[in-house]
């Protein structure tokens, strides 16, 4: 009863000062804590407030006038409970020898972690010498999409094709002044792209994780005619066949797309083949991205890949967030413990470095993709994907992917359904959503969403 009085009290807007010790004290004495209860109600009867945003997108408290001189609440104090066991994170920086050691000396358990169990984060940082590669190219509205030759685009879908491209510029248009607004974000950076040089112009894409890219790293393979002949294969039906052709079982998967379509081999020409390129992106609502992480890493009891890591993140969230004498029986975090975690753990990085350095899953697009340094001429977004995909492989004269619909990567609910958004934000308090919008703010300027209907069936 305790504990559990400590954790509301220190969570309440209590006046600067209250000793919140003073008033657990007082329960012996049922007058002291009336006498103590009615000072409180007293002095927070005039200061009782709700959060909701402000047009221009200030985070304010309502009723809070511009004027005022309170911070704004993404600079205010986010109350945790403070745990009297410090809890320690896993980390994401294993990537040397001696901090894997380091890391299974310290190891319980009946196996050793293998150094690919837990994530390397690192920032490989470009070198001065070399102002070749990488670049920055900021955004030019479709400098290279404008000047695409659309004559081999055929007749029954050049006027899709041609509606498709004015939504393109409006994107562009929108990218190219939210990076005029964030100037600071066009920074050198060593990106990982595929690199599609036998197309005319070439076709670069920048894959990032929960948007797709399994569905693009198939296409890719297709592009690359990957099984078309495997005798392997026969056994299966068809449509088995063109679904297996894709796995690593039988040489498909990820990293056999980036085998099939590498970066140029010098600076001197990634420079060349990444400035003429029809660079593209894909992306989706962020806040959708970032339910799907965590129902992919952190709600599944065995999450693949980097299993022991983000078991020990599950556990380390819990530890953090979960109030003890809790009814929550959950062995993972709940959705709300997790945006507390990403929240805290998210709240001093600024630059792109920082953001790469500290986090795995759910870092912002625009320091995954350093989207203000790489002028992408397409935006694929995730609420359109049929149409934009479409778009981009018609004006690319993809034709291994145009029309092509037949698998997706749908399987185990991977692409959020619309319908159980709710059930998880729902759990959200108004404040939790606000700053959550504040981490990944950039990304809701740069590709145009919205985080309004969110708020009205948050908690107060």
């Amino acid at each position: 009863m305790q504990e559990k009085l400590r954790f509301i009290l220190e969570r309440a807007h209590l006046p600067q000062g209250t000793d919140i010790q003073a008033v657990l004290k007082s329960l012996k004495n049922p007058m002291a804590l009336n006498k103590e209860t009615s000072m409180l109600e007293k002095e927070t009867s005039d200061s009782k407030e709700t959060f909701m945003p402000e047009e221009g997108n200030d985070l304010r408290l309502s009723g809070q006038k511009k004027n005022d001189n309170r911070p704004l609440l993404n600079q205010r104090n986010n109350p945790k409970l403070d745990n009297v066991e410090e809890v320690i994170f896993p980390s994401v920086n294993n990537c040397s020898k001696n901090v894997y050691n380091e890391m299974i000396k310290n190891h319980k358990g009946p196996t050793v972690p293998t150094r690919d169990m837990y994530p390397c984060k690192k920032w490989n940082k470009p070198r001065p010498n070399d102002r070749l590669w990488p670049i920055v190219i900021e955004p030019s509205e479709g400098k290279i999409l404008n000047s695409i030759d659309l004559h081999h685009v055929k007749k029954k879908v050049y006027s899709q094709v041609k509606e498709q491209l004015g939504i393109q510029q409006e994107r562009l248009k929108r990218l190219h002044e939210t990076c005029s607004k964030y100037q600071e974000l066009a920074v050198r950076q060593h990106v990982t792209f595929v690199w599609d040089t036998k197309t005319d112009p070439p076709v670069v894409y920048c894959p990032l994780y929960k948007v797709a890219s399994t569905t693009w790293m198939v296409y890719f393979l297709r592009l690359a005619h990957i099984n078309e002949h495997n005798p392997a294969l026969d056994i299966y039906n068809k449509s088995d066949q063109e679904r297996k052709r894709y796995m690593p079982r039988f040489g498909g998967g990820h990293r056999r797309v980036f085998q099939e379509f590498k970066a140029p081999s010098t600076s001197r020409e990634r420079n060349k083949v990444f400035q003429e390129s029809l660079r593209f992106i894909v992306v989706r609502h962020p806040f959708t991205r970032l339910l799907s992480a965590y129902r992919d890493k952190v709600e599944r009891p065995n999450p693949k890949p980097y299993s022991p890591y983000f078991k020990e993140l599950q556990q380390a969230i819990i530890k953090k967030y979960r109030m003890k004498g809790s009814n929550i029986t959950s062995p993972t975090p709940t959705f709300s413990e997790f945006v507390d975690y990403v929240i805290d753990s998210t709240a001093n990085l600024k630059t792109a470095q920082e953001w790469e350095e500290n986090v795995v899953c759910w870092t912002p697009y625009w320091s995954q993709c350093a989207v203000c340094s790489s002028d992408y001429q397409v935006v694929i977004k995730l609420e359109t994907m049929d149409d934009d995909e479409q778009f981009l492989a018609h004006i690319a004269d993809l034709k291994e992917i145009q029309n092509v619909h037949e698998w997706r990567n749908l399987k185990r609910s991977s692409v959020t359904s619309t319908a159980v958004i709710p059930k998880y934000y729902k759990s959200l308090t108004q404040q939790q959503i606000l700053l959550l919008y504040e981490r990944y703010k950039v990304d809701f300027e740069l590709f145009g969403y919205s985080f309004d209907e969110y708020l009205p069936d948050a908690n107060p």
